[in-house]
This record gives structure tokens, C-alpha cells and sequence, in this order.
């Protein structure tokens, strides 16, 4: 039999504060392990340090390795890191240009941070993202010079104004309608449905399930709610607000 069955260790893990002295060890055991790594490093890059041609190389390609920070590297490589992005310019691996196909200006790198930064992007584009798409436009526009970039922001926000107009009429023409009318629109079956899903489909004041409606906090933002102006009510709890209910609310 397990001696340890029906202990507090088959549910929530057993915590404990941990001791000052123990973590001392720990963190001085990460830290002789760390400085082990390094000169494990540069006994492997010992053979090529004749050879400015493949010593070089070498720099380029730790410069492009992520899991290498900057402390790291330096010491790895006895430079600075003005020098270590001086041999990378120099033949760099990696090279990003415009992806505006009738562009292609190049990028140029700040630092080792942006380069790094470049080519994560590089691979996220390269391999996670497909054609329509939705991503992150800074993201996209990190990938672009800065004259397509602006072109970009700028067709960007001539979008998102007429959206916005088009969106401010359409509240226009939904404030005019009656609620009967409203409510069979796609806007407020939207808005509806989300607040349900928040709610779990149960009332939000006394945790029933069943037939749930939606109630109207407030009209302030009539045909343009927030979340917050809904909440989701069980028809015993919605009597509280109403005299009388519509047949579906």
C-alpha cells in the first residue's frame, strides 16, 4: 500500500516557504552550471580561432540564436556587443526586406534585440500564417520600410473611418426602430448571445437556469451597448424590473 495514499499529496501539491538556505544553494548551482555552459562553449569553439573566416561564422550564426542572451554571447565570445553585430553586418545570415512585392527595400537591423525580433516575425510569417489570415498589424507593418509602412497606416485608417461612418449610421437607423423591431435585428441577436455565453446561460443575480432573458441596465447606449449595460435574468428575476415582458427579451 502507498504510504502516502489518501494524503494531502493525491490532491493540491504539498507547498511549503522555501528555505532561505536552500534557495542560496539552488541559485548558486544555476550559476556554476551557467558558467560551466560558457567554457563548455568555447572549448568547442577553441579549433576555429585561427580561423577568422569560421570564427566569424560562428559569431554570425550564435548572434541568430534566440536562446542566447546578449550577457551570454558576449562572454561566450569575449566581445562586446557593438563588435559581435559588427561581424554580423559584416555577413549576416538572415536578411529581411519590404515584403511589399513591388518594394523590397531593405530592413535595416537596429540591434540584436530588433534582429531577434525580426526573426521570429520572419518565421511567424513564414510558417504559422496563411492567406486572410487575421494578424496583428504592427506585427505586419514591423515587416515592411517605413515609406510602406506610413502607405499602409494610412490606407489603414481611411478603412477605418468609413467603417466608422458606416457604423454610425447604422446606429442612426437602429435607434429609430421600436424595440419589437430591434430585437430581431443581427446587432442585438449578437449582442444577446454574447452576454448569455458570459453568463453560462444562467441568471446572473440568482444562478438559475431555464429560459433567460436579457435585460437592459441602461438605455444610454441604446443600439450601441456595452457588455455592461446587459445582464441575463431568469424571468423570475426580470419581473423585478417589469411590470410585464416582451415574449422573448
Amino acid at each position: 500500500m502507498n504510504p502516502l495514499e489518501g494524503s494531502v499529496y493525491d490532491n493540491d501539491p504539498f507547498r511549503i516557504p522555501c528555505p532561505s538556505d536552500l534557495l542560496k544553494v539552488a541559485q548558486d548551482q544555476h550559476s556554476n552550471n551557467e558558467d560551466a555552459r560558457i567554457i563548455r562553449l568555447r572549448e568547442v569553439l577553441c579549433p576555429f580561432l585561427g580561423n577568422p573566416k569560421s570564427w566569424n561564422d560562428l559569431v554570425t550564426l550564435f548572434i541568430e540564436y534566440p536562446q542566447t542572451p546578449d550577457d551570454d554571447l558576449a562572454d561566450i565570445l569575449a566581445l562586446d556587443m557593438v563588435e559581435v553585430m559588427q561581424v554580423w553586418e559584416a555577413r549576416p545570415i538572415a536578411m529581411f526586406d519590404c515584403l511589399v512585392p513591388s518594394c523590397r527595400a531593405p530592413i535595416p537591423v537596429r540591434n540584436r534585440p530588433h534582429l531577434l525580433r525580426l526573426l521570429r516575425l520572419d518565421r511567424f510569417f513564414g510558417l504559422r500564417v496563411g492567406a486572410g489570415d487575421p494578424v496583428e498589424f504592427k506585427a505586419l507593418c514591423e515587416m515592411l520600410c517605413e515609406s510602406c509602412a506610413q502607405g499602409l497606416r494610412h490606407c489603414h485608417d481611411e478603412q477605418h473611418r468609413a467603417d466608422l461612418s458606416v457604423r454610425k449610421a447604422r446606429i442612426v437607423e437602429l435607434r429609430k426602430m421600436t424595440y419589437a423591431e430591434y430585437r430581431r435585428t443581427p446587432e442585438w441577436k449578437a449582442r444577446r448571445n454574447r452576454v448569455l455565453i458570459r453568463a453560462g446561460n444562467r441568471c446572473e443575480l440568482c444562478n438559475t437556469s431555464g429560459l433567460i432573458d436579457v435585460h437592459h441596465r441602461t438605455y444610454d447606449r441604446y443600439a450601441d451597448e456595452l457588455l455592461n449595460d446587459l445582464i441575463a435574468l431568469c424571468r423570475s428575476c426580470h419581473q423585478r424590473f417589469h411590470s410585464s415582458l416582451p415574449e422573448a427579451a
